[in-house]
């Protein structure tokens, strides 16, 4: 059913509420004003006109009733409403259908008056055949109203089984504004959704694929030098380190590839304690000052607050920052500052990570989150592309945020994590 807005709905169910209200005066008018007529033997029906006032006077009272600001908030753009509709339909199509039926038998047998008033089995009969007259006329136009919304529960029905071949990330044509209109959208939301969890699955399996077939190629192809008996001894040492690197790696490419599938578990546990993040990050830097110092990058860690303390699980909190200050060790400019902030808000903590590349644009900065992400030189060096995913993961396990800007030449990863009580 095509939706409607809300006012026609609440006007068509006060006119068809007031039709059902008026016919029930009208009845009742028709049963006090109808007099036995001893002369002639036939009813006689006088003075209807009030009842045909106080008809359409209840029919307008309903309609305007239903027009006033306390009904108009009803939402009535839901099945119920629709059965409620249907009903009241049905009973005025089968009053109506059944009055035009008797008066039409009136019209073409003239006796009929006299059979029903002198005859008692015609009349018990005549009661029976309009009783069912009407019955069959309401049955007739709720199942030809309710086959809409049935035909379409089908049609659901055959389109969520057709997903089972068509294959996720389909939608469904969604009709009207009711339960089943929301019970489509959730099915065209749960497919797309799952479309992009198998696109991303494939993803993943293709990229880690390609991750791991440059060092598993590697290490073949120089196991294979080594079973040659032409080798002298100096070349295979050589090989034999370059072959145990390439396995190192290989198994760091397995050991992020496992710790990412088990972050994306919804139910993967943290075990957060009330943590000093000031401690842990002096820590994390002090761990990876040689490099930087090898690489003539400057570490400027500014911590105003010795005690900075959140819930937070520390060995996973602990691998973010190590994440963060190995990228800055992989990709900062030699020569140029990496600086480390720690700052206190009313609620929040927030932890940047700033430092110059001019490797990245200002455009891939959004990207750096998304899994295997690689800019050419980055993959010279031969990162994963997992452990930004992995570190945003982590955050969001803690309810915080990590976002990345870069201004100019600077690139900043800002953490941002709720504060928490000693």
């Amino acid at each position: 059913m095509k939706q409607l807005p809300k006012l026609t709905y609440h006007l068509i169910l006060g006119i068809l509420i007031g039709l059902v209200l008026a016919q029930f005066v009208l009845l009742e008018g028709f049963a006090l004003t109808t007099e036995f007529n001893p002369a002639t033997g036939l009813l006689s029906v006088s003075k209807m006109k009030g009842s045909y006032l106080l008809a359409a006077i209840v029919f307008l009272l309903t309609v305007l009733l239903f027009q006033t600001k306390w009904v108009k908030k009803w939402n009535l753009n839901r099945i119920s409403i629709y059965l409620i509709l249907v009903i009241l339909i049905s009973i005025v199509v089968a009053i109506q259908g059944t009055l035009f039926l008797c008066m039409i038998i009136s019209k073409v047998y003239l006796n009929f008056e006299t059979l029903i008033t002198n005859n008692y089995f015609f009349m018990v009969n005549s009661v029976y055949a309009i009783i069912f007259s009407g019955i069959t006329l309401f049955l007739l136009t709720f199942v030809l109203l309710v086959n809409k919304k049935v035909s379409y529960i089908k049609f659901l029905t055959k389109e969520v089984a057709a997903m089972k071949y068509k294959g996720f990330g389909n939608t469904i044509e969604v009709k009207g504004g009711d339960e089943l209109a929301e019970l489509c959208n959730s099915i065209n939301d749960m497919s797309v959704q799952l479309g992009k969890q198998i696109d991303s699955e494939k993803e993943l399996i293709t990229n880690m694929s390609h991750d791991l077939k440059t060092p598993l190629t590697s290490i073949v192809g120089y196991l294979e030098l080594l079973t040659t008996s032409s080798l002298d001894e100096d070349a295979r040492t050589t090989y034999t380190k370059i072959a145990y690197q390439k396995s190192l790696r290989l198994k760091d490419l397995v050991n992020e590839l496992f710790d990412y599938t088990k972050l994306t578990n919804s139910n993967f546990p943290l075990d957060k304690q009330c943590v000093n993040v000031a401690m842990l990050l002096k820590q994390a830097v002090g761990e990876n000052l040689l490099v930087f110092l090898e690489r003539d990058i400057h570490v400027d860690l500014q911590t105003p607050h010795s005690e900075v303390y959140c819930n937070i699980d520390a060995p996973q909190l602990l691998r973010v920052f190590e994440n963060l200050i190995h990228n800055a060790e992989k990709y900062a400019d030699s020569g140029s500052t990496f600086m480390i902030t720690l700052d206190m808000k009313p609620q929040h903590v927030v932890i940047s990570f700033t430092n110059a590349c001019d490797s990245i644009k200002e455009e891939d900065v959004d990207r750096l989150f998304d899994r295997f992400y690689h800019q050419d030189e980055a993959r010279q060096k031969e990162g994963s592309g997992l452990g930004l995913a992995i570190s945003k993961r982590i955050i969001e396990l803690h309810n915080g945020e990590i976002i990345a800007r870069k201004y100019n030449s600077q690139i900043t990863f800002q953490i941002t994590l709720p504060k928490g009580r000693p």
